[in-house]
């Protein structure tokens, strides 16, 4: 069964409970009302017919001609009796009445009930012993409440099939939103989630899957991404590799030049697979942060690539000033390598810095260098790839700029990255 069936089934069960307990307890007022006014009029004419009594003569029991006619009338009581010593003295009215009209309340000398069909008041005077009993016969009020009593069902099972109609109505207008994003998701190839729109509770929630769809379709799409690029990253290393492994199998030896080679294109290999894996990691928002201070990661860069600016006779120069932060150091570090490498490789001749600091309460490290600066349209590589990624991650600034040689910077948030 469908939501929608559910919710206009429980609507219009809802709907028939309310106007059924509605229709009971108007007709118990309108019963309630009825029995109050007739009560006040039988108790009125009780007390008229006991002064009647109490005028009589020896032997004649006279009752003022107004009462006998209120007695006759359609709409007034139909029938009183009055009773001395148990004994009935007087009768009028409805003659085939049921004596005494309420036998306990002849014995209690009081009270107002429904007996057998009939609503009885019994007044008492003690002083004299005279109960007065008034009743008047409820099939009267019975017949009067009859027309309401069959239009209730035929009214109630009408407004429940209204009332679930409008539910089946509202329901599917309330859910269309999940239907639009059930139907645009149901295509596993889905390449574009619908707007939804609305602030109702069905609406959010499908704005809410629809915002998780786009998510994992960024993260299929990411995937997709870098396994494209790590295939046509690591082709060129390992066709070189291959090259190399099937000249040194012809020649049947291995010369030192081929050693040095192999050895190249592993190292290329290795920080290949370590540039990968770091941009895997970012991309994916894996962060395992840590407390650090970027001037030691500064000085672990510095030392790793010292050998090779004096190899290629560049000036490498460390400005670390401390810069505490939260960060997943293994990133960052791979971040900062990259951004060295880079330098180094882009520069012929000059220097390269890497410093490190605060910008007011932002910690923040940087690399320059002296060479000719970045293209006016900057394509990353794997490298810059990586840099960007993590500074995403770290939800850092990345600032590139080209004065007299290039010069990139990540700037860390205040509190930076938490787990």
């Amino acid at each position: 069964m469908s939501l929608r069936l559910r919710l206009a089934l429980l609507s219009s069960l809802l709907v028939l409970g309310g106007v059924a307990v509605g229709l009971v307890v108007t007709y118990n007022v309108l019963v309630s009302g009825s029995n109050l006014s007739l009560d006040r009029e039988s108790a009125i004419l009780a007390e008229v017919i006991h002064e009647a009594v109490l005028l009589r003569g020896d032997s004649v029991m006279r009752v003022p001609a107004v009462v006998e006619t209120y007695l006759a009338d359609e709409t007034g009581v139909r029938s009183a009796q009055v009773y001395q010593g148990g004994q009935l003295l007087w009768e009028g009215g409805v003659l085939d009445a049921p004596r005494p009209l309420d036998p306990v309340g002849l014995v209690e000398g009081k009270g107002t009930k429904t007996v057998s069909g009939w609503r009885v008041v019994t007044h008492h005077d003690e002083a004299d012993g005279i109960t007065v009993q008034v009743g008047r016969p409820l099939a009267g009020l019975r017949e009067t409440l009859a027309p309401f009593a069959s239009l209730s069902l035929p009214l109630t099972l009408g407004l429940t099939l209204v009332a679930g109609f409008l539910a089946w109505l509202f329901t599917g207008v309330a859910l269309r939103p999940l239907r639009e994003l059930t139907q645009a998701v149901s295509d596993a190839d889905v390449s574009d989630v619908p707007t939804i729109t609305g602030s109702g509770e069905p609406a959010k929630l499908a704005q809410a899957f629809g915002a998780l769809v786009g998510r994992l379709q960024t993260q299929r799409r990411r995937e997709r991404e870098f396994l494209a690029y790590a295939s046509h990253e690591l082709r060129t290393p390992l066709s070189a590799l291959r090259a190399s492994l099937d000249a040194a199998h012809a020649k049947a030896t291995v010369t030192p030049e081929t050693i040095d080679r192999l050895r190249r294109e592993a190292a290329r290999l290795e920080s290949l697979a370590q540039n990968l894996l770091a941009l895997s990691r970012a991309e994916a928002s894996a962060l395992h942060p840590d407390t650090v201070d970027l001037a030691d990661l500064a000085a672990e860069s510095y030392d790793r690539f010292q050998p090779l600016a004096v190899s290629k006779g560049i000036d490498l120069v460390l400005e670390g000033k401390p810069a505490n932060t939260r960060a997943d150091p293994r990133l960052v570090i791979q971040a900062l390598d990259n951004l060295v490498h880079n330098a180094l490789r882009a520069t012929s001749s000059g220097t390269v810095t890497v410093s490190t600091g605060v910008n007011g309460s932002r910690p923040w490290l940087e690399v320059s260098d002296t060479g000719p600066g970045f293209p006016a349209q900057v394509r990353d590589g794997l490298g810059l790839r990586v840099v960007r990624a993590v500074a995403d991650a770290h939800r850092a600034e990345l600032l590139l700029r080209s004065d007299e040689g290039a010069r990139v910077r990540i700037l860390f948030p205040v509190n930076g990255a938490s787990k």
